[in-house]
């Protein structure tokens, strides 16, 4: 069975319990049904095994939209408040900005929720297609070894703990309770049903169930290895065509979503000669809101679209690495770590107001003003390096192990099809299997494989252990510290085959080992088409995008000092220090003095949102839905992306202040 997402049954309870009254069982809320969940939606239900009602998912998303849209509209009165306090009027823009993030936003989160069993049916697709060539080559592999299709299934839906293992398990039970007329009806059915979203994955079902009527072996090899081609060969194209398709998206993301907005923060200071009045929650609300909403609304559809190619090796909770990592514990100390470190943004924007309330002196009006401390190192900046700090140590603790455990599963699985290769040529040799893994070993000195084939060898000679004990013993056996699911049931098929010949075992290993390679290469050319693409997007988000916005940012303050500069030797008496209108030459025109270190921070926020949304874009692009891979890469680029970004606005801001004066 599937992993059910417990937080949407969680929360279609609580809907249940508390906001019943916000949808009535009644003929109009019926043809709300039949209107908003085609027949087609049902089907997305009965796939993904969500045993819920249309009625429980309706209710469920006017409860969310509901509660956000309580929570925006005291969010909002605060806004509103330090809208009204700051320039002593209600301004339109901010009003009708406002307004529109309300609607927005639940409208939004209401449309997610009502539609989450299609996205989680597109999910379960997604990753069942990834497992397509992990579940034929168990398969072929078996078939190759002992032409008998039940148990091939049954070991292919045994070995894996893929999505698609799970469909396979539920065909193996149907046909033990006599839903099929034997295997080949149970092969042809779901070769049907996952046929409308794999052609070439029906393709290849359909050439295993044909090689088995084969009459010679030579020719049932060829099949199989037909149907691994198949497989192999639709998995690339489908990525390819996926990847060609990526441009024109990506530009639209990098260009909308990147350059413009951050183009544009420059040009803020300067709308007040056209008469338009900026406030800094004008830009909050379309920045740290808007803007990441659209992104992250845009680049989730493009990875519902993703093809699935392999399925990321699954690490046991139970790993001695990993079993020990308290992940609330750490996120505890991350968040006292962040706070820590924002503190003296507080210390030095709080503190000193309250003491110039009550005195004035040189001291406090450098720390508070915009032409002391601020004009070349904005206090704020502690904030983006708290929430920075805060992130990047809880994800590098929690998470770092499972990038090595990763990284040493995939290292283990390249040497394998080396060893297994070498192991099976010294079968054939006539060797017995225990000088045969002695001898890969020593071939393969240096390797981890190697120390696993050394422990084989000493398990079979010293213990005389049988091959199953020497090598899935819990006790002592040597893949007891492995957790390659690849590795285990590929020597499982060594050990099923020693029951029927030395020379057929050798073949078959050989024959595998090369099976192994051509994985490889397809998951190589996999990631190389991909990344192009993928290298400029983390090139952009560590370095490009945080030093475009330092400029901008520096730029903004050295524009507006120029605006103030030249508006109070226009006229002096008129400067209240917020807010100036000024007539000359060219008719009236108005700016709002925005502060730079709250400026600072509102685009910090907007970064620090932008490199969370785009390194879980990449991330998805090349390694498909990994939290841990995710998590690991987000860690190692946002305080790379934030130290750009605030080494820049220092830089920027001190260089830029030496021109004022020349102007």
């Amino acid at each position: 069975m599937r992993s059910e997402p417990s937080w949407f049954l969680r929360g279609i309870r609580f809907s249940k319990k508390y906001f019943f009254w916000l949808l009535k069982d009644n003929e109009i809320t019926t043809h709300k049904l039949q209107r908003y969940f085609p027949a087609e939606y049902t089907d997305f239900l009965l796939f993904s095994e969500l045993e819920v009602e249309r009625y429980d998912i309706l209710l469920f998303a006017y409860t969310t939209a509901f509660l956000s849209f309580i929570g925006l509209f005291i969010f909002d009165l605060l806004l509103l408040s330090i809208d009204i306090f700051f320039l002593g009027q209600m301004d339109g823009i901010t009003t009708t900005l406002i307004i529109i993030v309300s609607i927005v936003i639940p409208i939004a989160v209401m449309n997610l929720i009502a539609y989450y069993p299609k996205t989680y049916a597109r999910y379960i697709q997604i990753h069942s297609l990834g497992d397509i060539p992990e579940i034929l080559s168990y398969l072929v592999m078996y078939l190759k070894l002992v032409p008998n299709l039940e148990n091939s299934l049954k070991f292919a839906a045994s070995e894996s703990s893929t999505a698609l293992a799970s469909d396979l398990r539920k065909l193996i039970w149907d046909m033990e309770i006599r839903l099929y007329h034997g295997v080949n009806d149970a092969i042809i059915h779901f070769a049907i049903r996952w046929g409308r979203w794999s052609d070439y994955f029906k393709r290849s079902l359909h050439l295993i169930r044909s090689s088995i009527q084969e009459r010679d072996e030579a020719s049932r090899i060829i099949t199989l290895d037909r149907a691994l081609d198949v497989s192999l060969e639709g998995t690339k194209e489908t990525m390819n065509q996926f990847a060609n398709r990526l441009h024109q998206p990506t530009v639209i993301l990098y260009s909308v979503g990147i350059m413009i907005p951050l183009s544009l923060v420059a040009m803020l200071p300067a709308a007040g000669l056209v008469g338009m009045r900026v406030t800094i929650v004008q830009v909050f609300l379309i920045y740290d809101l808007l803007l990441p909403l659209f992104v992250f609304l845009y680049t989730r559809k493009i990875l519902l679209s993703r093809p699935a190619a392999f399925h990321p090796s699954t690490i046991p909770l139970d790993h001695p690495d990993i079993h020990h990592i308290n992940k609330r514990k750490r996120f505890l100390v991350a968040c006292a770590s962040g706070i820590g470190i924002a503190i003296p943004g507080f210390i030095f924007l709080l503190i000193p107001r309250i003491i110039s309330m009550h005195a004035s002196n040189d001291w406090t009006y450098f720390i508070v003003s915009s032409q002391g401390l601020n004009s070349f190192f904005p206090v704020t900046l502690f904030f983006i390096w708290g929430a920075t700090a805060t992130v990047s140590l809880y994800c590098l603790s929690v998470y770092r192990p499972y990038k090595i455990i990763r990284d040493e599963i995939k290292q283990m699985e390249k040497e394998f099809s080396d060893a297994l290769y070498i192991l099976g040529k010294r079968i054939s040799e006539e060797k017995s299997p225990e000088d045969s893994f002695a001898y890969a070993a020593q071939t393969m000195q240096g390797t981890r494989i190697a120390e696993v084939f050394s422990q084989t060898s000493f398990n079979l000679t010293a213990r005389h252990t049988s091959f199953y004990d020497a090598l899935y013993s819990t006790e002592y056996g040597s893949l007891h510290y492995v957790y390659s699911d690849r590795i285990k049931a590929i020597l499982r098929l060594f050990v099923e085959g020693t029951k029927k010949s030395q020379r057929a075992v050798s073949a078959s290993l050989i024959r595998i080992a090369d099976h192994l390679k051509q994985l490889q290469e397809v998951e190589k050319k996999i990631t190389d088409m991909l990344y192009e693409l993928t290298s400029t997007l983390r090139s952009t988000v560590s370095v490009f995008a945080p030093l475009i916005a330092g400029v901008t940012l520096s730029i903004t303050t050295l524009i507006s000092t120029i605006l103030v500069s030249i508006q109070t030797k226009q006229s002096p008496e008129n400067i209240t220090g917020i807010s100036t209108t000024f007539s000359g030459a060219a008719g009236s025109f108005m700016t709002e003095n925005i502060r730079p270190e709250y400026f600072v921070l509102v685009i910090g926020v907007y970064l620090i949102e932008l490199v969370i949304l785009l390194t879980r874009f990449t991330n998805g692009l090349n390694e498909g839905d990994d939290t841990a891979t995710f998590m690991y890469s987000l860690g190692k680029t946002m305080p790379m992306s934030i130290a750009v970004f605030s080494i820049t606005v220092i830089l920027g801001q001190y260089f830029f202040s030496q021109m004022v004066p020349t102007v």
